[in-house]
C-alpha cells in the first residue's frame, strides 16, 4: 500500500436489485426516476400482457432482490492504478457506476476525494447531438474547469483521440470507437484527480491501444489516481500497481496484479472444465 493519501475509501459497499416479478423503482437515485417515467408506456403493456397470461399455462414468475455487488472494501491511494479482475457479470461495471455516482449503492459507502474523470463505456456522459467539440467543453464545465481551461487542453484532447476530420459533428454520427477514443481523451486530459476506466482497450487498433497505456501510466506518474476495469489480463498487469479480484459480487482477493490475475485464470480455468 502506498504512504500517500487515500483517494478512493470504499467500506462494506453494495448494490441490489430487483429482478423479475412486478418491477419496483430504486427511490436511492434519480436515474431511477427517470428510467421508471421513460419506461411506463412499456411497464403498461407488459402489465396488461401479464394479466392475460395468469389464465393461460404461463403463471408470473415471482420476484426478488439480487445483490450485484455486497460487502466490497478498499482504498486506493494518490497516484495509485488499482486493477479490477473478474468474469463477466461479477459487477466490475456496477462498481465503477458507483464511484463515479451514477447510480447510489443500496448499502455502505464510497469517499471519493477529488474531481472525478470516467470512461465507462461507449457515449457515456456525452450528449448525441452535441458536437465532439461541445462535448468536451460540456464535459469541463461539470467537472467545474473555466473556458480558459477547457480552451487550453482542447486542441490536445482532440489530437489524441484522432477524431479531428469529425470534431465539429454531432457524436450520434460517431462509431462506437470514435466515441471510445474521444471519451478517454476527455477523461485523459482535462483537469482531474482520479479516473475510472472500463474496457477502454477494447476498442480500437494496437496502437492506439498502447497509447491509452502509456497515458495512464503518465498519468498515474503526474499523481493523479487511476482505476482500471479490463479483460485484458496482460495489459492490466502490466499497468497497475495493485490489484483486486471480484467474484459473484464479492471481493475475493487483493493483492500484487501478478498474484490477482493467477488466481483469476486458476479459477476460470477449473470453471472450464467443470463445464
Amino acid at each position: 500500500m502506498s504512504s500517500s493519501r487515500a483517494m478512493i475509501e470504499v467500506e462494506g459497499l453494495g448494490k441490489s436489485y430487483w429482478v423479475g416479478g412486478e418491477r419496483l423503482v430504486d427511490h436511492m437515485g434519480m436515474h431511477a426516476l427517470i428510467e421508471s417515467a421513460l419506461s411506463a408506456p412499456v411497464r403498461w403493456l407488459g402489465q396488461n400482457f401479464m394479466r392475460r397470461a395468469q389464465t393461460s399455462r404461463f403463471p408470473m414468475t415471482e420476484g426478488h432482490m439480487k445483490w450485484a455487488l455486497r460487502d466490497i472494501s478498499f482504498e486506493v491511494c494518490e497516484g495509485e492504478v488499482l486493477g479490477v479482475v473478474g468474469h463477466n457479470g461479477a459487477g466490475k461495471s456496477v462498481l465503477l457506476k458507483l464511484l463515479s455516482q451514477i447510480t447510489r449503492p443500496s448499502e455502505g459507502r464510497a469517499r471519493i476525494y477529488g474531481r472525478v474523470g470516467s470512461m465507462l463505456e461507449a457515449g457515456t456522459g456525452f450528449h448525441g447531438e452535441l458536437t465532439g467539440r461541445e462535448n468536451i467543453r460540456l464535459a469541463g464545465a461539470i467537472l467545474g474547469m473555466s473556458r480558459a481551461q477547457i480552451a487550453d487542453r482542447l486542441d490536445e484532447i482532440v489530437a489524441f483521440s484522432e477524431v479531428e476530420e469529425y470534431i465539429d459533428t454531432p457524436i450520434k454520427r460517431y462509431s462506437s470507437g470514435m466515441i471510445m477514443r474521444l471519451g478517454f481523451s476527455v477523461a485523459a486530459h482535462l483537469d482531474t484527480d482520479i479516473m475510472l476506466i472500463d474496457e477502454v482497450l477494447a476498442v480500437g487498433d494496437q496502437r492506439f491501444k498502447r497509447r491509452c497505456i502509456e497515458k495512464m501510466r503518465s498519468v498515474a506518474t503526474s499523481g493523479k489516481t487511476v482505476v482500471f476495469v479490463g479483460h485484458d489480463l496482460q495489459v492490466l498487469e502490466r499497468i497497475s500497481d495493485r490489484a483486486i479480484l471480484i467474484r459473484q459480487g464479492r471481493m475475493q482477493m487483493e493483492g500484487a496484479p501478478g498474484d490477482v490475475v493467477a488466481e483469476h485464470v486458476r479459477w476460470a480455468d477449473g470453471r472450464q472444465l467443470d463445464d
